[in-house]
């Protein structure tokens, strides 16, 4: 902090608001917007050398912050009683910039390994049901999803319910959530289980099997006292009209309470996750980094991650309604536009700096122009989906 102890133009608190605010236009645009036409505006190079004293961590503590904050004071949304979170991973290209070497890994692509990118692994512990990042994580290509997957643990709490796609199973994490007294329902890969592969052949759709902690992992037997070295686990079969099965694993014993189809369909919450990810990829493009070093595409991401917690918390309580402020009668689904809905989170943000005491009143102008910008959602749609032919390039969507 004590970079910041000199009056300049990108104090502590402005610099981080800026970076929050900062649209992928020009730089010397986002400037003019947030300081205003002035020429005692700072130069591009101001706002490079300030952010070289900003640690990118700041943001994931503030993303920390709201999360806490919003699970202390709102009344958010469970299932059976159990806060539903989900891990998934994806990947980012990076610039090609000397410092990238520094924590990111170089890797060649096409046909020949000639066309080569720094490229990063990013990882998010992500609440389904709320919107919520509690946990985001951004390191080498070659960092598997499993390690990302292990380093968000201290962010699940006893009686969280951990949803995972197949590749994320494994008898140390599923020993490790029982220790923190936290539940799973994962999807199982039949080929790596050898409980799996007799599941799968036998006639039953529900059943019990009891894992073995490996003497390689006892050593969580002393971090987790209540642990013991067996665990029972459920698995549940579904086959679909083509005749494919999938396999899903749970801890979740009680068959009357937590029956196999609302267990499967609990499954299908997970998507959630992807819907961020198409968030930060393509709506806020975090692909179109403000610097080229390590530590400015850290810097982006971590804040866009921020944003999306931020948005999400912000639009919590609104109720989607037509222009006439009325619900629809249609049997459709009524939702926010969240592209509209992030370009005003970060005009929000823009504001804050000067209007301070007028931010209560600000909040409720967002609030209600959030809920005025609606659509339809693709639940219950009348009209059956027309498949095309697979497009040569993916389609672009709007940028905010």
């Amino acid at each position: 902090m004590k970079d910041f102890l000199r009056d300049r133009f990108f104090s502590f608190e402005v610099l981080v608001l800026f970076i929050l605010s900062k649209s992928n236009k020009g730089l010397n645009i986002c400037l003019e917007e947030f300081f205003g036409e002035s020429s005692l505006s700072p130069t591009k190079s101001a706002f490079t050398q300030a952010r070289k004293k900003l640690c990118y961590t700041v943001f994931k503590k503030l993303n920390g912050l709201i999360c806490s904050l919003f699970y202390q004071h709102a009344k958010f949304k469970k299932w059976k009683g159990h806060r539903v979170l989900s891990v998934d991973g994806s990947t980012l290209e990076l610039p090609d910039h000397p410092s990238m070497s520094e924590k990111f890994s170089y890797h060649g692509f096409g046909p020949n390994a000639d066309a080569g990118h720094y490229m990063s692994r990013i990882s998010y512990l992500y609440d389904v049901y709320n919107g919520l990042v509690l946990d985001a994580g951004m390191e080498s290509y070659t960092t598997s999803e499993a390690t990302l997957c292990h380093a968000h643990l201290g962010h699940i709490k006893e009686g969280d319910l951990l949803v995972c796609d197949r590749y994320y199973a494994s008898l140390r994490l599923f020993f490790e959530l029982k220790g923190k007294g936290a539940d799973f329902l994962f999807r199982m890969k039949d080929n790596w289980w050898k409980c799996v592969e007799d599941f799968s052949r036998s006639s039953s759709s529900d059943a019990e099997y009891t894992l073995i902690l490996p003497p390689k992992y006892r050593w969580l037997l002393e971090k987790y006292p209540s642990l013991s070295q067996t665990m029972t686990v459920r698995l549940i079969k579904k086959k679909n009209k083509k005749g494919k099965i999938s396999i899903y694993a749970t801890s979740l014993l009680d068959r009357k309470k937590y029956t196999a189809s609302s267990l499967i369909n609990l499954y299908k919450q997970r998507w959630g996750i992807e819907e961020a990810y198409k968030l930060i990829k393509s709506r806020l493009e975090v692909s179109d980094f403000s610097g080229k070093t390590a530590w400015a595409v850290q810097q982006d991401f971590y804040a866009k991650t921020l944003i999306i917690s931020l948005c999400n918390i912000l639009c919590y309580d609104v109720e989607p309604k037509t222009k006439t402020g009325r619900t629809s009668k249609s049997a459709r689904t009524l939702i926010i536009n969240k592209t509209y809905a992030l370009s005003k989170t970060k005009s929000l943000i823009l504001k804050i700096r000067d209007l301070i005491g007028e931010l209560e009143q600000i909040i409720q102008k967002y609030v209600k122009k959030i809920a005025s910008k609606i659509e339809y959602s693709k639940r219950n749609q009348v009209f059956k989906r027309k498949f095309r032919a697979k497009l040569k390039y993916s389609m672009n969507y709007k940028s905010i």
